[in-house]
């Protein structure tokens, strides 16, 4: 085998080996209140849900936006994800992996700033008083 017919096949190589560590690969978001729980994989796609009761209550567009605010944060992650096991599999030298690396970054961009929430459901961390989860847990 000549030189470069052998580094053709390490590359192969190490890219299949990289897709192996990919498909085992998953990334978990929570909401700040916790009652909603997603995981996606390396990706993209929707692994796992996990809802609250307290959902049980709230309007299906609030469920709704806040899944997919978990889902998008998760998504946003996806990026570093790849870049640690391209560099760890196949190399930061490989030009193919800075332009997957470029391609996951448009396909999986930061999510916009969230939506105002809703009045009468403080914010995580919002400095208020009450706790709409331990109202709920002692109904």
């Amino acid at each position: 085998m000549q030189g470069w017919e052998r580094q053709v096949a390490e590359t192969a190589q190490r890219f299949r080996a990289l897709q192996e560590r990919l498909s085992s690969l998953s990334i978990t978001e929570t909401s700040g209140d916790g009652a909603v729980k997603v995981t996606v994989s390396a990706a993209g796609l929707l692994t796992d849900l996990v809802l609250r009761e307290r959902w049980h209550s709230e309007p299906l567009p609030a469920l709704a936006a806040e899944i997919m605010d978990c889902v998008r944060r998760a998504q946003a992650r996806i990026p570093d994800l790849l870049r640690q096991a391209m560099f760890e599999t196949v190399g930061s030298q490989d030009p193919s992996t800075h332009l997957l690396l470029a391609e996951a970054g448009k396909r999986f961009p930061e999510p916009a700033p969230a939506e105002p929430r809703q009045a009468g459901r403080p914010a995580p961390d919002s400095g208020s008083d009450w706790d709409e989860r331990e109202f709920l847990e002692q109904l």
